[in-house]
Parts: structure tokens; sequence; C-alpha cells
């Protein structure tokens, strides 16, 4: 589940009990995330993050890196980033944005999906990565941020023949709705937590729609050009 924190965002009631670990989804109150960092360390600020979150790129791809304290600015070509030492970020207004975390390797990683890092299996390429470094699967815990839903994603037919030839006939992933079809990211990317050896009960992945809370969230297919923005979900370590 999510919780509201301080007017400003939100936070996975999974993620929350674990000692050290720092997290955050921020709404739409907390301001545009792309375009003011002023707005990104102001947000990590008022979780009790003491430094400012790197992001990596966003190019709708499946690739992950690992980085350290000694990074700054924003990692290009990755959607995802893994660190053991700083806090790390990513954006979205409909993808999904998964925080991750191993509180006994104290590693974590923030990872952007849209349908093309979805497919393409980021999220599973995160999980490989936090591994190689030191985490196990079992002891990995997820929280997806808010995203479109079932509801209101609507994609080309061909879109989602791709998503059955990757995952099969799942009425839970693809519906058709008042004759057009919908695709669940949040679904497809739960299932492929499950496949990269994660226990269930470590995936905190609530039902939310930024179309439909537009008043709450960002949204890409919602927004006008004047009200558009995006949100930023953050992890990171106490010190």
């Amino acid at each position: 589940m999510l919780t509201k924190i301080n007017g400003i965002g939100f936070q996975s009631t999974l993620l929350s009990p674990l000692d050290g670990i720092i997290h955050g989804f921020s709404n739409r109150l907390a301001g545009d995330m792309e375009n003011s960092k002023e707005n990104r360390d102001t947000f990590a600020s008022r979780l009790g993050l003491r430094d400012s979150p790197i992001l990596p790129e966003q190019v709708h791809d499946n690739r992950i890196q690992t980085i350290d304290k000694k990074s700054i600015g924003i990692v290009s070509g990755v959607d995802g980033l893994v660190s053991r030492d700083t806090s790390v970020a990513v954006l979205a207004a409909d993808c999904a944005a998964v925080l991750l975390v191993d509180p006994v390797a104290k590693i974590c990683a923030a990872v952007h999906a849209g349908w093309k890092g979805t497919l393409g299996g980021v999220i599973g390429n995160a999980v490989g990565e936090m591994v190689r470094i030191g985490a196990e699967a079992q002891r990995i815990r997820v929280a997806l941020g808010p995203h479109i839903g079932l509801c209101c994603y609507d994609v080309p037919e061909d879109r989602i023949g791709m998503f059955e030839d990757r995952f099969g006939r799942d009425e839970k992933m693809v519906a058709k709705i008042d004759g057009r079809w919908h695709l669940d990211i949040g679904w497809a990317n739960y299932r492929l937590l499950i496949e990269a050896g994660l226990h269930p009960d470590h995936i905190d992945a609530p039902p939310t729609c930024t179309s439909c809370q537009s008043d709450t969230f960002f949204s890409y297919r919602k927004d006008s050009k004047e009200t558009y923005g995006e949100m930023m979900a953050v992890i990171g370590f106490q010190i």
C-alpha cells in the first residue's frame, strides 16, 4: 500500500519499516521533477536524504548501471540505477517507477519501466545487477509507484501481440474495453519480478492510475502542455 507523506507524496508500507532505508514517490503537489533540480532536491531532503539523487537518462530501453557516490548529474543511456552508497531516482508520469532494495546487503535500485522497457525485461535486469554485486533475490523488497492503469492505457493491437508473445494470454495484463485494447504494465512488471525470483510477499504493487487520479499525479496522457510535469521515485540510505 501507499501512504501519504507530508502532502507531497507517498511511501510504501512494505519499504517504510526497513531500517536505514529512505524512499518516496512524489505527487503533483511536490511540483515538476523533470525540469527542476530544486524540486528534486527539496523532495529528497524532506524525505530525509542528505545527498542529491542521481537519475538515469531514461531512453525507454532495458539497460541498468551500477553507480557510486562519485557519480554526478544524469547517467546516459540507461533506464535504471543500482547503488550501495548514494540515492538513486527515476522520473515518471504514466510509466512505472519501481524501487528495489536488499536491506541486508544495503543495495538499492530505481527503475523506469515504460512499455518498451517492460517488454525488454528492464526490471529483471535490475534484479540481476543487484544480485551480481551482492544482493539475494529472495531478500529484495520492491515497491511499484503510481502508473497508468489497465482502465486508461489503451494501446495498438500489435503491442498487445508483443506482450502476449512474451507473457502468454493473461486477462490481468490485457483486456478489451469499449472496443479498444488495454494494457497493464504494472502487472507485467509484477510477473517479471516473480520470474526473477522475488517472493510475492516482497512486492508492493498497489492499484493506481495516474490518468484517473490526475488531480494527485502527473499524467502524460491526461495532462495538457500547461499542466504536465513528471514525478520522482527515489530511494537511498540513511547516513
